[in-house]
């Protein structure tokens, strides 16, 4: 099957204050020094790193990302110390040491945290810090409707459901501190959204859970794909304008 790169810059910052939110409560956890070199493992559009970079006063900040189209936005932002680049997360991007691997909700991408974390541990130099923000969304509604939606889509997706390995709050600790991270701080935040309406939360969804449908679906396939996700989910949720949101995330920081 031939994956697509259906990353949408335009949809994905649609809801840009609201997702900004948690990027900036991440890094509030971290704690500067001078000099910092910084890996920022998902770094979309750029914008946000740019802010990182600018805040932490670093001395170089290398952003990545998998998508050309959000490291074509990205480049506009590239700057005296910080640069864009492609890589996957799975396949170890950045070269050398650093002082902070970021990460703001693209881990959960990536399979098996065990031993990604134990990979990222090593690109740490002494003292280095880990933050990282991950979405714990997949105990609701608005993930297990898309799973069902795909395996009634099953023989298109050849049998795809995209499921998010997410730990629990306690594991991600247990985790640190099997690692030999000295200080942490891990945190389940819920952030309360407002909407324009429940069709507001597909739109939501079609920036990030659902590309991963799109980009293994023809284009009328998928509209159909998204149709029938959007009519399950009108079912649960209720109609109301504005509509209330809730969203939970897992805020990760630990120093080795």
């Amino acid at each position: 099957m031939n994956i697509q790169d259906k990353w949408n810059p335009d949809l994905y910052e649609r809801f840009e204050t609201e997702r900004s939110r948690p990027f900036f409560d991440l890094a509030d956890m971290v704690h500067p020094q001078e000099n910092l070199r910084v890996l920022d493992l998902g770094c979309g559009t750029g914008k946000l790193t740019k802010y990182l970079h600018q805040t932490l006063a670093a001395r170089e900040t290398v952003g990545v990302d998998a998508s050309e189209k959000m490291l074509l936005v990205a480049s506009q932002f590239a700057d005296d110390g910080l640069r864009f680049e492609s890589g996957k997360i799975e396949e170890n991007p950045g070269e050398g040491e650093f002082d902070l691997v970021f990460s703001n909700a693209a881990l959960q991408w990536v399979t098996g945290h065990e031993a990604l974390f134990a990979q990222l541990r090593l690109k740490l130099r002494p003292g280095g810090q880990l933050a990282v923000q991950l979405p714990a969304m997949d105990d609701e509604p608005v993930h297990i409707l898309a799973a069902e939606t795909a395996q009634e889509f099953s023989r298109e997706l050849g049998g795809y459901v995209r499921r998010l390995e997410v730990l629990s709050p306690q594991g991600y600790a247990k985790l640190l501190y099997k690692l030999g991270f000295v200080k942490q701080e891990v945190k389940l935040q819920i952030y309360g959204h407002l909407l324009p309406s429940r069709e507001a939360v597909v739109e939501w969804y079609r920036g990030t859970l659902l590309t991963a449908y799109e980009s293994r679906l023809d284009a009328h396939t998928y509209e159909r794909f998204v149709a029938r996700y959007q009519e399950k989910l009108m079912e649960l949720l209720e109609d109301e304008q504005p509509f209330f949101f809730p969203y939970k995330r897992i805020l990760i920081w630990g120093r080795i």
